[in-house]
């Protein structure tokens, strides 16, 4: 019996390279299985296979000794009882085989290929075929032909043989030794329980020992740790106490000190106090990363109050929405934002000097673990943001593990580059701030290139940043000089699927999190890829690795049941860094916050993610994808829905789907489709620029094609088969006109690398031709290479056209 690997559990691909010594573990066959083993063998086979990979259409192909080989066909599902599988299998008509590929292969004599075991004459290689690749990516191994030189032996063999115990063969180049051991168990177990139980269901037969589900359950969430009482803003009044002169801020042109910066919040937060915020309001903080942030966010804790995380770069009309969902009681903000924040509640502008009048006596309201810190707004399925509610206890334990996991001490010099109006603040800043070290933030320009990014952080000293994986992954491909003093760089935002090399001077730790659940599981990945050795990455993704402090993190089947190692599941957290669930929205929280049955007493309430991963045999997990359409685009989790409901209210939109694609840069690309409704068909240049007021510029489709949508057979949108984004110029409000010089051409060839579109006029807007942030930097990094020239990004873009760059370019040249 053989099944290669395509799509099993802990597999690793290893070619058609399985000639060497194989793994080998007896398989002992119950007494009442005796009679029909090659019938228990097949089902004990398709029981392992539907429960390790969820197949529920398996093809089995027979063999009985020197015959020729034939093929039943298996409808299986975790409702099928062992007297169903052993039924069907018994009376299936078995049918000549057609080259169709098969699942498994079952033989009652020995299997060609495997050392120690004779060549099986009479069966020629087109009786199980070899190469042929089946849509669902499972396929049974070759066979030698009529006793001649054996081909590749299968990733997974069982022997069933006239007598004695079944043996199961894998091969060594595809399987570590933990991992065969693991298949040996459960094959006995299902093959066990068969023959026990005619009425037993194969999704009630219980794979894993008490031992084994505790390994799994409690010693892989062994992470209870204690940690100090103070929450953030008590840890920065004390450290203004002890160490008042130390800079807590440094940006370009200025610093500010623990004791200015406790002082001014206490300032603030005597204001806020006197304007009636009381503990347990919410205030909306809508400032650029800096120190202003920072003494708001800092005199709302101290209140009592709740942040509500606003970004001036989002639309006018969202941070509106956030101020007003939120309830705010009063927005915190600069003069220069006043007009997106006006008109919903009092708004308090920092630039008026008269609340640093103000004394600055410590401001004492008292909070609790389950109090709120900030409230941070995350996509939303129906179309509309959902507010996450972060509490203190939440944000002190992941402020604590940050410290702890990353070595960040006093002496520390961190960043704050994350987008400020998303909980990331609590990561990169906060976890530098809490150890009376330094946050550093650079001018806005330098995020915008790795090689300005690598020369800040090595010219400013820093030992830990936060970055997004897109930047993180072109950073460390940089050369790194001697002086490097940067210690670490934490990723976030996306699933990391390349290795860092060995050879940084810098170690790298893969985060995963969410704004529902802060920092969950993180990893090394420098120091696990050492390990590994090249060989071992080869074999396998980044993982997101093992739980941090005081976190539970479990991969789960569809009925909350624990799942073996490398069996798919979806990701369920429980313990300290769990949010208080969505703010106003009871339904969602209930889909999303359920009763935890691991651990009721301790940790009451799971989170489930939606993220689907997988456990392997170390315990570290492996993140694989989602179980609806929410993505990652530029570090900021998005729901697709939401862009799509946006899109579905535009004049002219009858229907839209939106689909998240990799462009060639590997970066992810939103494209729109738009099936038009009744009247005139919608213009792409005004559905883009309707969209920009609504949408954060991350949220906006760079693609759209205007057209029918596919359905399937039950009226839904066939997203399987709307077709690739056009690569010819899209409608724009320019009109088309050719390059005139040397420059304007190249320049027209590096757009048209950056888009990936071609026809690209010179006076046609980056912007409107699906240009963002992300390829922005790219192009300004392109333009610095072919024309040697040293321009900033904000001189690029002060009018984003070929004809105003080649001008730019020809100044820089100038000078």
């Amino acid at each position: 019996m053989e099944t290669t690997n395509s799509s099993l559990p802990l597999a690793r691909p290893a070619g058609d390279d399985r000639t060497g010594a194989p793994h080998r573990h007896s398989v002992s066959v119950p007494e009442k299985a005796v009679q029909h083993r090659e019938t228990f063998a097949v089902a004990a086979l398709a029981g392992l296979l539907h429960r390790y990979t969820g197949e529920t259409d398996l093809l089995i192909g027979r063999r009985a000794g020197q015959g020729a080989a034939e093929t039943v066909r298996l409808r299986v599902s975790g409702d099928t009882t062992a007297a169903d599988l052993l039924a069907g299998i018994a009376a299936t008509r078995a049918e000549p085989s057609t080259g169709e590929t098969c699942h498994a292969v079952v033989s009652t004599g020995d299997v060609p290929g495997v050392p120690g075991t004779p060549v099986v004459p009479g069966i020629s290689a087109g009786d199980v075929p070899a190469s042929a690749a089946p849509a669902d990516g499972v396929s049974a191994s070759g066979v030698s032909a009529n006793g001649g030189e054996p081909g590749p032996r299968a990733a997974l063999t069982v022997l069933t043989r006239d007598e004695g115990d079944f043996e199961l063969v894998m091969s060594r180049a595809e399987f570590d030794a933990d991992a065969a051991a693991q298949y040996a168990l459960h094959l006995g177990r299902v093959l066990d329980a068969l023959a026990a139980d005619r009425s037993v269901a194969l999704r009630d037969i219980p794979l894993l020992t008490e031992e084994e589900s505790r390994r799994i359950l409690v010693d892989w969430n062994q992470t209870d740790e204690p940690v100090p009482d103070l929450f953030f803003h008590e840890v920065v009044a004390d450290i203004a106490r002890r160490t008042p002169d130390v800079v807590a801020v440094a940006w370009p042109g200025g610093r500010m000190t623990f004791r200015e910066l406790d002082d001014q919040a206490n300032r603030l937060a005597h204001r806020l106090a006197s304007t009636g915020v009381r503990p347990r309001d919410r205030v909306g903080v809508c400032f650029p990363r800096g120190a202003e942030s920072l003494i708001a966010q800092l005199a709302c804790f101290k209140t009592g109050a709740a942040a509500i995380l606003l970004d001036p770069e989002f639309p006018d009309d969202r941070v509106r929405f956030m101020i007003e969902d939120a309830s705010a009681v009063v927005v915190l903000t600069t003069k220069a934002h006043e007009p997106k924040v006006s008109g919903i509640c009092p708004v308090l502008s920092l630039d008026d000097a008269d609340w640093r009048d103000e004394p600055a006596t410590p401001v004492g309201e008292r909070v609790e673990a389950g109090d709120l810190i900030h409230i941070c707004y995350t996509s939303g399925s129906t179309g509309v943001p959902k507010a996450v509610m972060v509490p203190h206890g939440a944000a002190r334990n992941l402020i604590y593990s940050m410290r702890v996991i990353c070595g960040i001490t006093e002496k520390s010099r961190g960043t704050w580059l994350a987008a400020p109006g998303y909980g990331m603040v609590e990561v990169e800043c906060f976890s530098v701030l809490a150890a009376g070290a330094t946050v550093h933030i650079p001018e806005p320009s330098v995020v915008t290139s790795p090689e300005w990014l690598r020369d800040w952080l090595v010219s400013e000293r820093i030992t830990h940043t936060l970055l997004m994986k897109a930047m993180a992954e072109r950073l460390w491909t940089l050369h790194w000089p001697a002086e490097t003093e940067l210690v670490n760089i934490r990723i976030c935002g996306e699933r990391v699927q390349s290795w860092p090399s060995a050879d940084l001077p810098f170690h790298v730790f893969n985060l995963y999190g969410s704004a529902e659940a802060t920092v969950v599981a993180t990893c090394d990945i420098t120091q696990l890829g050492v390990d590994l050795g090249e060989e071992g990455r080869a074999h396998r993704l980044p993982p997101i690795g093992r739980p941090t402090p005081n976190v539970k993190a479990y991969v789960l089947g569809e009925n909350l049941e624990v799942l073996p190692p490398g069996v798919v599941g979806e990701i369920f957290v429980a313990g300290e860094s769990l949010s208080e669930g969505y703010l106003g929205r009871p339904e969602a929280t209930a889909e999303k916050w359920l009763a935890n049955p691991m651990d009721p007493v301790r940790h009451p309430v799971l989170y489930r993610t939606g993220d689907v991963a997988r456990y392997w045999t170390d315990g570290s997990i492996e993140i694989v994808g989602r179980t609806d359409n929410q993505i990652k685009v530029r570090g900021n989790r998005v729901h697709l829905g939401e862009i799509e409901a946006v899109l579905a209210d535009q004049p002219g939109v009858g229907q839209a789907a939106v689909l998240a694609k990799k462009d060639g840069q590997g970066d992810v690309q939103l494209v729109a489709y738009i099936e038009p409704g009744p009247g005139p068909v919608p213009e792409v240049r005004d559905v883009r620029a309707a969209l920009r007021q609504t949408l954060p510029s991350f949220m906006v489709p760079a693609a759209y094609v205007i057209g029918g949508l596919p359905t399937t057979t039950n009226g839904k949108i066939d997203r399987t088969a709307l077709p690739e984004p056009p690569r010819s110029r899209p409608e724009v409000g320019s009109p088309y006109q050719e390059p005139r010089d040397d420059v304007e051409r190249s320049l027209q060839r590096i757009w048209a690398k950056t888009l990936e579109l071609e026809g690209i006029g010179i006076l046609d807007n980056f912007f409107e031709l699906g240009g963002d942030s992300l390829r922005a930097a790219r192009l300004t990094e392109r333009i610095r290479e072919v024309f040697d020239v040293d321009v900033d990004i904000d001189d690029l873009f002060d009018d984003a056209s070929i004809e105003r760059m080649a001008h730019t370019v020809a100044e820089a040249r100038r000078s």
